[in-house]
């Protein structure tokens, strides 16, 4: 079940960027989600928060995974939409996340780690990936560590 989740034999350095910088705003929107819960508890209780919560976290993952896993398209273009419902979700808890300074830097690093991710699917490496047809020369080098 799992074989199709492998990595790719010449999958661009800007595919594992994505799923990097993916795994962070995860992270990220994890960190969130348990500062701001009690509030998502006070308006919808608690079973639906937790199931919106645990939806939301395993739809991230479902399409961080399709996109650089299985190379699909559909699920790299999902990522915007899913993105921007993290902004929405920010925005409308926006007083509350306005009390909780640590949370305001939580949800712009959130969403800074979801642009730069998302950025790095549309490059032209990741897009001749995503299309089957031949890497730019360099789309394959390793960076040098400092």
């Amino acid at each position: 079940m799992f074989e199709s989740f492998e990595e790719h034999e010449g999958t661009p350095r800007e595919v594992h960027r994505f799923e990097s910088r993916w795994t962070i705003a995860m992270v990220l929107s994890l960190v969130i989600i348990i500062e701001m819960f009690d509030y998502s508890v006070s308006i919808v209780g608690p079973f639906r928060a937790v199931l919106i919560y645990i939806v939301a976290m395993c739809a991230g993952i479902a399409l961080m995974a399709y996109a650089s896993r299985r190379r699909s398209n559909v699920a790299r273009l999902l990522l915007i939409p899913y993105a921007l419902l993290a902004l929405f979700y920010d925005l409308s808890h926006y007083g509350p996340i306005m009390d909780h300074e640590p949370t305001i830097f939580t949800a712009v690093a959130q969403l800074a780690a979801m642009a730069a991710a998302i950025y790095a699917l549309f490059t032209p490496a990741s897009r001749a990936w995503f299309g089957r047809r031949p890497l730019p020369p360099g789309a394959l080098e390793v960076e040098e560590e400092l």
